[in-house]
């Protein structure tokens, strides 16, 4: 009995970190419905609506592109960038998603 519920202690103990992981399903569905209209947001789209901005699998593969600098342009009011508001678990997951798209 002592030994199942240091298991369960331990497992409990994991939950917060699992529930705070990036989620790039998430994010994806966030990129469908916040960036679509502006970007391509898939690698395999062969049409879209992009307007001269840069898709989301660009951005992802240009070196100068880092977690700080995609949660920077989703916080600043900048451009054509619309001010749109996500919680920080959703700029992580948008993140995560931007960032599964570069190529290795």
């Amino acid at each position: 009995m002592a030994r199942m519920l240091r298991r369960l202690a331990f497992v409990a103990a994991l939950m917060p970190g699992v529930a705070l992981a990036q989620d790039v399903d998430h994010g994806k569905l966030l990129a469908a419905r916040w960036c679509a209209n502006c970007h391509i947001v898939t690698r395999g789209a062969t049409t879209g609506r992009a307007d001269g901005l840069p898709t989301l699998p660009a951005i992802a593969d240009d070196p100068a592109t880092t977690k700080a600098s995609l949660r920077r342009a989703m916080t600043a009011s900048h451009g054509r960038m619309p001010n749109f508001s996500l919680t920080t678990r959703e700029q992580d997951d948008l993140i995560a998603y931007i960032l599964s798209l570069r190529r290795t």
